[in-house]
Parts: C-alpha cells; structure tokens; sequence
C-alpha cells in the first residue's frame, strides 16, 4: 500500500484537512495506485458518514428557454439542441405528482428545479405554496434550485419549509468564465451565501470533463469547501449536440471515481452527490462510486437527459449493505 497516501488518508482520518500542496500531491500520483485511492477514500466515507446514504430526486419545475449562455445546457435558447426553447412551467398538479411518486418509492428529498437565470416574485409566492402542500401531503422534504434569487425571496422560501438550495459553482472561478458569461462567479457565491443565512442546507458542485485542469477541480473543491457547504453535487458532462460542448470526448469510469475520491479527500465531512451523467458516464461500474466515497445520488430522470429508475438505485444501494437516509 503507497505509504504517501495511507498518511494524508491518516490525517483526515483524525479531523485534519488536507493543505493544497498535499492535495496536489495526491492528485498528482500515479493511476497505478487508483485502488489505494479508493479504499482511504472509502475509511473516510465510513468514519464520518457511516453508511447511510442520502437519495433524492428532481423535477424541472420550468423547462427551456433559458437567457443564459452555460457551454453544457440544452435549456439555453443560444443553441440548436432539439430541445423546445418555448419556457413551459410546470402546473402544481404536476409538481404535487412527481412529489407523490417520490414519496412512493422511498425518495425523502425532492428539489424543484428551474431553468433561466431567476424567478419572478410571483412564482415564488407559488413555490411557497407548494412546498408547504408537499410537505403536509407527502411527508418528504423540499428542495429547490431557481438560480439568482434575491435575499427577500430566499427568506420567503425557507419560511414555508424549504430545507435546501441548490447552486453549482460549476467550475472554479478562473475557468467560469470560459463556460458562462451571461453572469458571473461572483454572484453565484452571493447566491450560496444568502442561502446560507437564511439558514438553508445547500447543495453546490459542479461539472467534471467540461475541459477543466486538475488545478480547476482542485480550486472549486477548496471554495466550496470554504464556503462551508454541506452537500457538493458532483456531474458529469453529457455531451448535448449542438451546445458548445457537444463533442466533448466524456471522461472515462476510472477517472471519474479517481475524481470522487480526490474530492473525498478534501471534503471529508461533506456529502458528496453524484448526480447527472452518472448513467452515461460510470455504466456498469455505478456501484463503485461509494466505494470511491460518495454518500448520496440523484435518482430518477434529470432535467434533459434520462437517469435511472429509482427503484434500481435502491436495489444497488441495498445490495451494497448500505441504508438509505
């Protein structure tokens, strides 16, 4: 076993984070010790989190017609991706189904997710509706991801129940720019930060295989990590024709859990997510992304591509030994 990293593994291991020299260090060895990786990664897992795993699935609460410009989305109107650019919203007995059927099948979180750069004050009032309904009727908890939202608005929602807020860094700050350019990295982190004081969780990640450095995946992960976030989704780009990143060649399985692992690592006691590309991406070897030290996925459909069904990701979790929380 590489004596390197059992001790970086050892320092975690004993409430110590890792400083950027070590973490360029670990990310910089060789592939031929990617199975060492793996089991540290997969103690810390166990240390800090056991083996309760966190499971939710989403529902694209308005879809297409999106202003902003992000390299990776079919939503955006700038592209040509097949998908209908005309904005539709869902109707509340639509999003009160899709939180019915979570709830059926053993899936406690449910996060409403809105394509476009904000939502109106008046969709708000909506939202906050029903997240009280979902949560009276359904019993599960409520999440959302609405982009730049205002202080007030953040307030109005936690106020009626909603637990969590979604808003992906995507990348580091030196590389945003290179993805999107219709807002900027500055007012994502004020958006995560309003969140938090309004005393929301928050789920904020990224994208992995966009063209980033390690560097990239290094810096994103010690902002976020900064920040103090308590959940980091963790995607991983499906190439959709037509977008800017398109032909894009997608990152291979052992690279990705390489990926996760760094991140487990880093961010020892938060939850690490992996949601979108999971199936595309990791195929037949999805199972091993706990091994590698994540502790939560994103079940069901995404927002334009397919995901898997539920059920099946219960069945993988269980077979594992693992419990579903």
């Amino acid at each position: 076993m590489n004596e390197q990293i059992r001790h970086f593994a050892e320092q975690v291991l004993t409430n110590k984070l890792l400083e950027r020299s070590d973490i360029e260090t670990l990310s910089g060895l060789s592939t031929d010790f990617l199975d060492d990786v793996l089991y540290w990664a997969n103690e810390i897992r166990k240390k800090y989190f056991g083996n309760r795993i966190k499971m939710c699935s989403i529902v694209p609460g308005r879809l297409g017609g999106c202003s902003q410009d992000c390299g990776f989305c079919a939503q955006s109107v700038r592209y040509d991706t097949g998908v209908d650019k005309t904005p539709r919203v869902l109707s509340d007995e639509e999003i009160m189904a899709g939180a019915r059927e979570a709830a059926k099948k053993g899936v406690p979180h449910y996060g409403i997710v809105y394509s476009g750069r904000s939502v109106s004050a008046d969709e708000i009032e909506r939202l906050t509706g029903l997240t009280k309904r979902i949560r009276s009727e359904c019993g599960i908890g409520v999440c959302m991801g609405l982009g730049i939202v205002s202080e007030e608005a953040i307030g109005r929602l936690a106020a009626a129940g909603v637990e969590r807020f979604n808003h992906n860094l995507e990348t580091s700050e030196r590389y945003f720019s290179q993805i999107v350019s219709t807002h900027t990295y500055g007012e994502r982190v004020k958006t995560i930060r309003t969140a938090m004081k309004a005393g929301l969780g928050l789920c904020a990640g990224g994208i992995f295989g966009i063209g980033e450095t390690e560097a990239d995946r290094i810096d994103m992960a010690l902002e976020l990590r900064g920040l103090e976030v308590d959940t980091v989704p963790m995607n991983f780009l499906h190439p959709i024709a037509g977008t800017p990143l398109g032909t894009m060649q997608t990152l291979k399985p052992r690279e990705i859990l390489r990926i996760v692992a760094l991140y487990r690592f880093i961010l020892p006691r938060t939850h690490l997510k992996v949601a979108g590309g999971r199936v595309l991406n990791l195929r037949d070897v999805q199972s091993w992304i706990f091994y590698a030290g994540c502790t939560s996925i994103l079940s069901g459909n995404y927002l334009t591509t397919a995901g898997r069904a539920v059920e099946e990701d219960v069945r993988m979790v269980t077979d594992l030994g693992l419990e579903i929380g």
